[in-house]
């Protein structure tokens, strides 16, 4: 986010001093014209930014200048403090040392933030965990994320044991409770891993350079785009109880029926996929469309009650 990129832009210039432009776009990872777009933006709103011409130049801060987390709104402060997924932190062993940040960001903040920042923290969580406390055991998370910080390749294997293959990993994504390593492939073709279903990983001695302006940011969002775009779909119309719609996701809003029953629509990725949603929830959901599966959850039922 452009936000996030121009505060990493100031805190350098402020913590290393003068830089050149394509010593900061390095380090953002974007191109020159885009840290020189940052750089006007931040003069335009008042930061004292600017730039010694000729041999060993570069852009820097007046002298007596020291950003403070100031200028934040209420709500601003809240959705830094407030964010935190605990069990991310856990599987990273990061967890102490985010309290220990979060400690040091609320005693930099003026007073006035502080109030509000402390007020959220007491008031408001986030947890992104679901009640059932099952997930994937992250086996090559701490490897991964080393790889990660050294620039180094990794040899893995991935479903196949029998197929082992290096790749440079660029990022880890954790989505729920499931971690997915980003990494590119010898042909250069950026891939998503799920770290459950890498069956081998090891840390090679071979160093790698991470591709110029590579954003995860917008990695992820394309590739969960085309999954979207590319995943099976199976639609379905069912009749359900309140109490089980949003174990449904309706792809509609669901319509009231009679008797606190509504009419919902969804969609999953196969007829057995779907036939296993229903008998989970038997009692509180009925087949309307297609028949198949109707008929294929009567047969299972029947099965159920008559095993023999």
């Amino acid at each position: 986010m452009r936000a996030e990129r121009l505060l990493r832009l100031l805190l350098r210039l402020q913590t290393r001093g003068q830089s050149t432009v394509n010593e900061l776009a390095q380090y953002l990872e974007v191109s020159p014209r885009t840290v020189q777009r940052d750089l006007d933006a931040l003069s335009l709103a008042g930061v004292p930014v600017y730039s010694v011409r000729g041999r060993g130049g570069g852009w820097s801060l007046l002298p007596d200048y020291r950003t403070r987390l100031t200028g934040l709104a209420p709500a601003e402060v809240m959705s830094v403090f407030v964010g935190a997924t605990a069990h991310v932190l856990a599987d990273l062993g990061m967890d102490a040392s985010s309290d220990l940040a979060m400690s040091k960001l609320i005693a930099a903040l003026p007073e006035s933030a502080r109030r509000d920042a402390e007020y959220a923290r007491q008031r408001l969580l986030i947890d992104h965990a679901g009640w059932d406390d099952r997930r994937e055991a992250p086996r090559w998370l701490d490897l991964c994320r080393q790889a990660i910080w050294a620039e180094r390749r990794i040899a893995i294997t991935y479903r196949d044991p029998a197929d082992p293959f290096e790749v440079e990993p660029l990022g880890l994504v954790a989505k729920s409770r499931t971690w997915y390593l980003i990494a590119r492939r010898p042909d250069d073709d950026v891939r998503t891993y799920r770290l459950s279903r890498v069956t081998s990983a090891a840390l090679t001695d071979e160093s790698f350079t991470r591709p110029a302006g590579f954003d995860l940011s917008a990695y992820w969002a394309e590739a969960q785009k085309h999954f979207l775009a590319t995943r099976p779909s199976y639609p379905i119309t069912l009749r359900v109880r309140d109490r089980a719609v949003r174990r449904f996701h309706p792809t509609a809003p669901p319509l009231p029926d009679a008797d606190g029953w509504f009419i919902v629509h969804t969609d999953l990725e196969n007829i057995n996929e779907a036939r296993a949603a229903v008998l989970a929830q038997a009692g509180d959901a009925q087949v309307l469309a297609p028949t198949e599966l109707a008929t294929l959850v009567h047969q299972a039922a029947h099965q159920i009650l008559n095993p023999s």
